[in-house]
């Protein structure tokens, strides 16, 4: 994987025939535009990442969960007197 940084408005070119703007960054994403010869397929579908399978090693790494986790607030707690 080549990862690139690029700053607004900046472009990348691929292959002499792809251009990549960069036309916003916001907090939580980047919208670019794509300028290809009507030839090249692009797909505009998310690929998801699919979720690694919780294992024991992996809770193993997380520690401890306390025996009180998932309890509601109110229960062990005294009523004033």
């Amino acid at each position: 994987m080549l990862i690139i940084s690029r700053k607004k408005e900046q472009k990348i070119i691929v292959a002499d025939e792809i251009e990549i703007t960069i036309l916003e960054i916001g907090r939580n994403r980047v919208r670019f535009g794509i300028k290809a010869p009507k030839r090249i397929p692009i797909q505009t579908h998310l690929k998801e990442t699919p979720a690694p399978p919780e294992t024991a090693e992996t809770t193993e790494k997380q520690g401890p969960v306390s025996p009180l986790e998932g309890l509601p607030a109110a229960v062990g707690s005294r009523k004033p007197e």
